[in-house]
This record gives structure tokens, sequence and C-alpha cells, in this order.
């Protein structure tokens, strides 16, 4: 007999925060009060609001960051892929739930590319053989061969998302949770990144994205909930969400997903917030040229 709740029966849940709250004990941003939230296995669901909402607090509890390191007071019941995260070791999540954050540096442990997306692996205990195919397999799957055996250092913010997103998919986590993962991007790396989150969804993966530019996820998020101060104020459907207007996401203190013109325009949907109005001329005032200047060497 399956139990239900929240009309999904329990073996169709990645993750569920029941009655959660939660204070850091630093007192930083991001405290949660009461949130009650289910995520349905392969759900991609983008979490969105103001600075200090709460969406990057709740990836932590779903990744066992809290309570394992992030120190504060918790109540409710968290249950992530049927392990309740209180009584779960985080590193008895480890290939289970796979975390991209905002600087990738900050969860590298090696300083070549090859050993980086192996490196997860490894710590699983898998045997050899198996950590090479799933390398294998990883880099023909995300075309990284450019990329392979290359020093962390010398990689561009982009091409360090890329290793990091390729160390989480060497695991083969059931559920993948990033956590700001476009804050030190271009337009080409985000459209890399939206190409790697689709072939996630294909595959199946459960995707929880706290998000500030939302433009890019178009198309690709099933689920936008909203939070303000803590607590889920609004949830919408993908296509109900990216069809509201800029006024609207104002209102809510979003940033706009589309400008009013084709100014920074992109493939990837990311806009200006508001487009540049103004003649089309440059004006400088109190000009001094260069060369008139007076030597002072």
């Amino acid at each position: 007999m399956e139990i239900m709740t929240g009309g999904l029966n329990m073996s169709e849940i990645s993750a569920r925060l029941e009655n959660v709250s939660f204070r850091y004990a630093n007192g930083e941003d991001g405290a949660l009060g009461s949130v009650t939230l289910e995520i349905a296995k392969g759900e991609c669901v983008l979490l969105c609001g103001g600075s200090g909402c709460g969406k990057t607090t709740v990836t932590r509890l779903l990744n066992g960051l809290i309570p394992h390191y992030y120190e504060g007071e918790l109540s409710g019941e968290v249950t992530v892929l049927g392990r309740k995260i209180k009584d779960t070791p985080i590193e008895d999540l480890a290939g289970h739930v796979g975390s991209v954050f905002q600087n990738p540096r900050s969860q590298f442990f090696c300083v070549d590319t090859t050993a980086e997306i192996a490196f997860g692996c490894e710590n699983m205990g898998l045997e050899e053989k198996e950590i090479l195919a799933r390398l294998d397999r990883t880099v023909a799957d995300m075309h990284l061969e450019k990329l392979m055996n290359r020093s962390i250092f010398g990689l561009s913010g982009g091409e360090k998302q890329k290793i990091a997103c390729a160390g989480v998919s060497a695991m083969m986590p059931e559920l993948i949770v990033l956590d700001e993962p476009t804050s030190n991007l271009d337009l080409d790396a985000i459209a890399e990144l939206s190409e790697i989150i689709k072939s996630w969804k294909a595959d199946g993966k459960t995707i929880v994205i706290a998000e500030h530019r939302l433009g890019w996820l178009k198309g690709l998020c099933d689920r936008v909930i909203l939070m303000e101060k803590g607590s889920i104020t609004r949830q919408f459907t993908g296509e109900e969400f990216f069809a509201l207007d800029s006024s609207t996401l104002g209102g809510m203190g979003l940033r706009s997903i589309q400008g009013g013109s084709d100014y920074l325009s992109s493939p990837t949907g990311v806009t200006a917030i508001k487009p540049f109005a103004g003649k089309e001329v440059i004006t400088l005032e109190n000009f001094v040229p260069v060369t008139s200047l007076p030597n002072i060497s």
C-alpha cells in the first residue's frame, strides 16, 4: 500500500520539507519559518526571491549542509530520497544528491580537471574500472575533451562551472541542487549551463535551482516557487511564471525576464532589466584630450 502525501505517493517524491523552520547560529539572512514543500521525482524547480529570502537555505537543507555544516536551530522534518536529513551523515548522501555552487572553486578538491571530475566517484569508493568508465562517459556526453588534463587555475568562470557540473554528473545522483549557478558566468557560459540542465532533465534527474537571473531558465523549469522573508508566498507552473510581464515581476521583487527592446538580447533569454532609453548619440562634456595634459612624469 502506497502512503499518500500532498497528492503524491511517497515513491514519487524526491524531497519533502514538512513545517521546517531554521535560524542560523550566526544570525545571517536566510532564516526559514514553517516551510512545507514537496518536490516530485524528475521535477525541475526554481526557487526565486530577493536576497535573504531563504532560497539558499532550502538548497542547504536538501544537500545536508544544514544541519551537518551550518549550525543553527532546526525544527520540522526534511526527507530527501527517503532519508531523514537529521539522521543521515552528509557523506552518506554522496552519490545521491549533487551540488553546484555559486563559486565552483569552493567545491574543488583537485588542481587538475580530470582528477576533479573523478574525485567524487573516488570518494564514493567505486572501483577504478567504474570510475574510468564514468569519467569517459561524462567527458563525451558534455563535450569536455578540450578541458581535460588542464589546471583548474587556468580555466575561465564558465569552464570551471562546466567541470563542477561534470563532477556532479559522474556521480550519477538522483537529485541535483544548484545555488546561484550563473552569478559569475557570461552569456555563452549560461547557454552551455542551460544545455547541461536539459540533458539532466532528459535523464530524469530531479533538479532544484536557487537563482536570481531568471530568463535563461525559460522552458527548463516545471515549477517556480517565490520566497519572501523565509516563507513560500506563491507558486507557479513554469509556463505561468515565464508569461508574467516585467511590472508584475518587479512587484514581486524579481528581475525582469524580458526587456522592452532587443538591448542585450541573447539566445539564453537573459536581457537587460531596463532597456537603454535615449538618443543614439554620445555626448562628451568638458573633455580634455590626452595630448593636451601636462607632463607629470
